[in-house]
């Protein structure tokens, strides 16, 4: 019983701060909503345009803002009030829902509509990546750091779970634009939050020009080894590996002969499988050697992905996919944890800013790459291609220096 105990004292460690358990339950019920708008949107513009080019076009304007500009979010949020800066990035976004629940009702909603508007969520989620999770390290502190971050992620896939499901409902019911007002309603909760949290003096008022802070950064992650090859490992992950999820479909119809059953399936498999790994990290992930724990788990997540795309067994790529999913999130808890305590207060900001762009921003462009690859090679070729690449690079260059290092 002994390890039970800690396991719940870890769990709810970081919750017994007040400022971060009302952030956290404000957050939480954001995430939901915005699940739940993703949702409806893929399919609001499916079924004006019934074109999935049109798809593709939305992924893409909705991700560009994050390549463009995470690096100046970066430089914010190390010199303005993360508190403010949230408040302006979550008030935005419910603006940006409320026009489109009054555009969907009204029935004037246009395609040039859908995209301009999920430009300006996209714009919301680059300003707020390396803002909110450095203000997540001044509600809890070093300490609880890894269990706030992984209890982030378990919200995170319970929404992920949630938030179709509920969009499901809302539009047999009501139509789809009941959907967006119910992402309208979810920011009323975190803003709640952040209204409740003291402003924090906590922030270093700019000394340099922004380029010159930009700048600052990234030679501080260049010339820092294990910074470098953390952002090294995440940016190889997103572009070779993360394209799974994009070819997945390809894999299911050459290895099981099956269809969108069976393909979403997977997906839960896999999403169950990030489930656990947050809750995991939530339990154990104080104690965890985290520079160690990222090229591990990369390397364990390569070989899972490999058993997947060979297997002939539709059974077994569930089980594999659910070890996929654990391992996953384990590395990115990991990493992101690790980054924000190898970083200086003052510079914390812009090193997530480019976590947030080797992880979400070059998730993009490896999907396009894999897609192109693809079309020559096939998706289980290019697939096991790019796991291959990553498999190479966390035995170069995260177990083999560690183990050097040991002895």
């Amino acid at each position: 019983m002994p390890i039970l105990g800690e396991i719940a004292h870890n769990l709810i460690l970081p919750l017994r701060l007040r400022n971060f358990r009302i952030f956290f339950l404000g957050q939480s019920l954001s995430l939901i909503g915005t699940w739940i708008h993703t949702t409806a949107q893929r399919w609001l513009i499916y079924d004006l345009t019934g074109s999935a080019f049109f798809l593709g076009v939305l992924g893409g304007i909705g991700s560009l803002p994050i390549l463009l500009f995470s690096l100046p979010a970066g430089y914010l949020a190390d010199h303005l009030p993360k508190r403010n800066l949230l408040l302006l990035s979550q008030s935005i976004a419910a603006l940006q829902a409320g026009v489109l629940t009054f555009l969907v009702f009204t029935g004037k909603v246009e395609v040039w509509h859908i995209l301009a508007l999920a430009f300006v969520l996209g714009c919301t989620v680059a300003l707020e990546f390396p803002v909110r999770h450095s203000f997540i390290f001044e509600l809890v502190g070093e300490n609880s750091l890894v269990t706030a971050i992984s209890l982030h992620s378990t919200a995170f896939n319970l929404a992920r779970f949630l938030g179709p499901a509920i969009a499901g409902f809302l539009m047999a019911h009501f139509g789809l634009w009941s959907c967006f007002l119910a992402n309208t309603l979810s920011y009323l909760p975190v803003i709640l939050a952040l209204f409740l949290i003291p402003l924090s003096d906590n922030h270093k008022k700019p000394s340099k020009r922004p380029w010159q802070g930009l700048k600052e950064g990234f030679l501080f992650a260049l010339n820092n080894r294990q910074i470098k090859r953390t952002l090294l490992l995440i940016a190889t992950t997103s572009v070779f590996v993360l394209p799974y999820a994009v070819l997945l479909p390809a894999v299911v119809r050459e290895n099981f002969g099956g269809g969108g059953q069976e393909f979403s399936l997977l997906m839960a498999a896999n999403g169950l499988g990030t489930l656990f790994g947050a809750l995991c990290m939530a339990a154990f992930g104080r104690d965890l050697p985290k520079e160690k724990f990222i090229p591990i788990n990369l390397f364990i997540l390569c070989l899972f992905l490999i058993g997947v795309v060979l297997s002939q067994k539709f059974y077994l790529a569930c089980v594999l996919l659910v070890m996929s999913g654990f391992h996953m999130v384990c590395m990115f808890t990991s990493a992101n944890a690790f980054l924000q305590l190898s970083s200086p207060d003052d510079m914390r900001g812009r090193i997530l800013s480019l976590f947030s762009l080797s992880f979400l921003g070059l998730f993009p462009l490896g999907s396009f790459f894999s897609g192109i690859v693809a079309q020559f090679l096939g998706p289980k070729w290019t697939l096991l291609g790019g796991f291959l690449i990553a498999w190479f690079l966390s035995l170069w260059q995260g177990i083999l220096p560690a183990f050097r290092a040991k002895h």
